[in-house]
């Protein structure tokens, strides 16, 4: 393994690091896992230039993208830095299709505490959030073709491990 770039933390509290040469693969299995109870988020995120992930482990970690729910129906978020205009330092946007006007939230997503209610346009198959994880790790950002609007209520369920 080279030098770890990014991290990887799981609703159980493990946590792992990747390097420049990880693949889909990396992905597709701990997405793949979500169950909505137990296994209901995984955080990822890259590592501060030249930290490692027990130098920054229980650190406010502003960039990242999350995934929760289950395999078959997760909604994902993300947090980057910014936000001026709206006088804060950060911002978490929600994740979503392309979709025209302001659809329902009408679909549940399971978490371990209940389910959250989301519009169809921001449910995500574990394959589908794959294939973002996946950008986001190769390019820092989730493909141009989704949408994005500030979070509205997706709770960080937890403080990063």
């Amino acid at each position: 393994m080279g030098v770890p770039t990014h991290a990887m933390i799981y609703s159980s509290g493990w946590a792992s690091v990747m390097d420049g040469g990880s693949s889909l693969l990396q992905f597709q299995g701990p997405l793949g896992a979500l169950d909505g109870i137990e296994n209901w988020y995984l955080t990822f995120y890259p590592l501060p230039e030249g930290k490692g992930f027990e130098e920054v482990r229980g650190t406010e970690i502003w960039n990242f993208l999350q995934a929760g729910g289950r395999a078959d129906a997760m909604t994902l978020d993300m947090r980057t830095l910014g936000g001026a205009q709206w006088g804060v330092d950060g911002v978490r946007y929600v994740i979503g299709h392309p979709h025209e006007g302001t659809p329902p939230l009408d679909v549940p997503i399971e978490l371990s505490d209940g389910a959250e209610m989301v519009s169809a346009p921001e449910v995500f198959t574990a394959d589908e959030a794959a294939a973002i994880f996946y950008t986001y790790y190769r390019t820092g950002d989730i493909p141009p073709r989704l949408r994005t609007a500030p979070g509205r209520g997706i709770h960080v369920r937890r403080r990063l491990a």
